[in-house]
């Protein structure tokens, strides 16, 4: 019965550190759903690649 069980994998993330330089007001960050402004971008601006901020 042991032979017929999936052999489940820990999955591992790689999450790069955020600088903390220059962050949204609580306010802010609640109605844009971050606190980095580098991150608060359109979905028009994410699909076109424009996600590092510029």
């Amino acid at each position: 019965m042991d032979k017929m069980r999936p052999i489940w994998r820990v999955g591992y993330a790689y999450v790069p550190n955020q600088r903390m330089e220059n962050l949204y007001s609580p306010a802010k960050a609640i109605r844009a759903g971050t606190v980095f402004p580098e991150l608060d971008i359109t979905m028009d601006e994410y699909e076109r690649g424009l996600f590092n901020g510029k």
